[in-house]
């Protein structure tokens, strides 16, 4: 079952008061592209965010902490370097960067070339630290790496992209046109070809003469031993006036070792014209291709440009989740557009049973300006690939607009299990304020999820415009579960690891789901300093604070050390959780974030008491019709009061001992007593 709009139009006063969703929620719902510019973009991650680069602009360097908002460092060269005129005499600039950590330090790989010729080279410059301004930043050119000539070569040296193998070899990726896409190992400290393989290996090549061997721009990287290669293909770089010429889309094909073969998603081989479509022109998205994919903190990324039809004509980029399936095959997932559990459904992949169907259409109220008109014959489906980084139970927040007077309903599946969701009226098509959404729950994995939507016809109908995913928290959030941050990373024993001045975000948690205000933080060790959970933002409002010291901890039979913190404040509706570090030499390791009582006396103060997320069956498999909900009654799917305790201290007692057995003669409020 799921949660619904009562005939007033309104949430009723369960939503509103015991939930806290419909009058509260986690940032701004309403999303807007950032129209960063950039052709053939590359990223990197490092410590403090993400770095960019791009063609034509003499390696300018961009740089951003969220990967959304990015500072403009100017050009990293005032020109060509000259050694490139010795292979393309007649260039005109630097084209196509690949950035890459190797060797200890940022190396930025880039091409030169003569626009239909084969005359081209790629060359490297390379600098310790990425950040201007930091110790180690400066850039040295280290010049040639390997080069093509015309008339002679058949394959082009353009379009670079550097992978590290599961062996710790370095490989380098290039080519466009003509043989297509070809493939040398490197040497780690020189940054050239190796010595010990001086081998060519042609990896991908279109075959067809309709194809006219249109492919360049590839990007390779490993995942969960797998090799994966992405490349564009078709014609390129039509913008302005043009644009519709473009047809630029991206393949893809997957290998066991980095030399190959890879194959599509059909078993045809890519070095004989495979390739399975990840990406190509829809709405005003013109030509999305030249891209590359990166490795995030706990995820794999894809960047590329397009062209925006409805806009300036011209090249911009979107930065998307790669998710991947249980049988490791690659989908692309959402645009970033600030939030990473949130869903415009215009982005998602649209399987059409009618011409007209899921018309990505126009409008204000809608967030990021567009939604999905004409969701209405059956066959007709909406594919979301998502990446979750905690598992459990969620709250899908559906926005919709139904301008009918009854009823429509969609099919949702959610990882192969469906329900259906039943969508009231709102009063009028295209117009989507907060309060227009319905909540339907689901259980969700780490890592890929896969969210299906489809229209079931019932005479009645709904547009629909984003969803985003609400965590239900009860009493503990898995710290490795986070979205994002910076001075963050995943141990080898998938464990968050913050540094001080760090953060990790944990986005859209549902704060009325808490079972308890007492907070204790989980960690390796006790380091000094604070850890704190603020509110929205790295310097939000303190919502609770740790101090890691031993006066708070207490020894747990894992071996880590619990840390009891001041208890929450401040909390009603969803919220993003910002776990911050401050005063903390080195790192600390954090396992778990608790809500829980010391001293396990807690009581409800309402019935239901016990989950807060209480169905009759699993939210994940039921299948219903919605009904307005003003009781958490069997079949509905509620949030429960939370449990709080009374007092803060135990009653008055002699002989006072904590759980390790250790005796008192009064109680120490740091300390769990019984």
């Amino acid at each position: 079952m799921v949660m619904g709009l009562g005939k007033s139009f309104g949430f009723v006063a369960l939503l509103g008061a015991s939930l806290g969703v419909a009058t509260s929620f986690a940032a701004d719902w309403y999303a807007k592209d950032n129209l960063q510019p950039g052709h053939d973009p590359s990223m990197v991650r490092f410590e403090d965010g993400y770095a960019l680069m791009s063609t034509n602009n003499n390696l300018q360097l961009w740089t951003s902490e969220d990967a959304y908002t990015w500072r403009d460092h100017k050009s990293t060269v005032s020109g060509v370097p000259q050694w490139a005129y010795t292979y393309a005499p007649k260039t005109e600039g630097i084209w196509a960067p690949d950035i890459f950590y190797m060797n200890g330090e940022y190396r930025v790989y880039y091409c030169v070339s003569e626009f239909g010729k084969r005359n081209s080279a790629i060359g490297y410059q390379a600098t310790t630290s990425i950040m201007p301004g930091t110790t180690g930043y400066g850039w040295k050119d280290h010049g040639h790496v390997f080069h093509t000539k015309d008339g002679t070569d058949k394959y082009n040296a353009i379009d670079a992209d550097v992978v590290k193998d599961t062996e710790g070899n370095y490989w380098m990726a290039f080519g466009s046109f003509g043989l297509g896409i070809q493939l040398i190992k490197l040497d780690a400290k020189s940054g050239l070809q190796a010595n010990d393989d001086k081998t060519v290996y042609n990896i991908a090549r279109r075959t067809s003469k309709a194809s006219g061997g249109a492919e360049e721009g590839p990007s390779l990287i490993e995942h969960n031993g797998k090799y994966f290669l992405f490349a564009a293909w078709d014609k390129c770089c039509q913008q302005g006036a043009s644009i519709e010429q473009t047809t630029y889309k991206t393949a893809y094909g997957r290998a066991d070792k980095v030399t190959g073969p890879y194959k599509d998603r059909a078993g045809y081989d890519m070095a004989s014209g495979g390739g399975t479509i990840l990406l190509e022109r829809y709405g005003r998205y013109v030509g999305p291709g030249g891209g590359e994919a990166f490795q995030d903190l706990n995820r794999v990324r894809f960047v590329h440009h397009y062209y925006d039809l409805n806009g300036d004509k011209y090249n911009h980029i979107h930065i998307r989740d790669v998710v991947f399936t249980e049988d490791n095959w690659a989908e692309m997932g959402q645009p970033f557009l600030g939030r990473y559990l949130s869903a415009e459904v215009e982005h998602g992949a649209l399987t059409r049973a009618v011409s007209g169907d899921l018309a990505i259409t126009r409008s204000n109220t809608a967030s990021n300006g567009e939604y999905l008109a004409y969701v209405n014959t059956e066959g007709s489906k909406i594919h979301l690939p998502m990446n979750i980084m905690q598992a459990g139970e969620y709250l899908l927040r559906y926005r919709y607009a139904n301008g009918g007077d009854a009823a429509a309903t969609h099919k949702v599946t959610v990882n192969g299990k469906s329900q259906t969701v039943t969508l009231p009226p709102t009063g009028s098509w295209g117009t989507f304020p907060e309060k227009s959404v319905v909540m339907v729950p689901a259980t969700l994995k780490r890592g890929g999820n896969f969210i299906d939507i489809e229209p079931s016809p019932n005479g009645n109908f709904a547009e629909l415009d984003r969803i985003d995913f609400l965590r239900v928290i009860r009493d503990t959030i898995p710290a490795n579960g986070f979205d994002n941050g910076i001075r963050v990373r995943l141990t080898e024993d998938d464990e968050l690891a913050i540094k001080n001045g760090g953060y990790a975000i944990f986005e859209n948690v549902v704060t009325d789901s808490i079972r308890s205000l007492e907070v204790s933080i989980e960690v390796e060790r006790l380091t000094g300093g604070k850890l704190s959970i603020r509110d929205g933002k790295r310097d939000g409002t303190v919502l609770s604070e740790c101090e890691l010291a031993a006066i708070n901890a207490n020894s747990l039979d894992n071996g880590w050390t619990q840390i009891f913190c001041s208890s929450l404040k401040g909390l009603s509706g969803v919220k993003d959780f910002y776990l911050t570090a401050s005063g903390v030499p080195g790192e600390v390791i954090v396992k778990n974030i608790v809500f829980a009582s010391r001293l396990g006396e807690i009581e409800c103060t309402e019935e239901p008491c016990g989950d807060p997320v209480s169905s009759s069956s699993d939210p994940s498999t039921s299948s219903g019709t919605a009904e307005p909900q003003s009781s958490s009654s069997s079949g509905t799917t509620t949030i429960a009061p939370r449990a709080v305790r009374h007092d803060s201290q135990a009653p008055v007692r002699k002989a006072y001992r904590d759980l390790k057995g250790r005796s008192f003669d009064k109680q120490i409020p740091y300390r769990v007593m019984f």
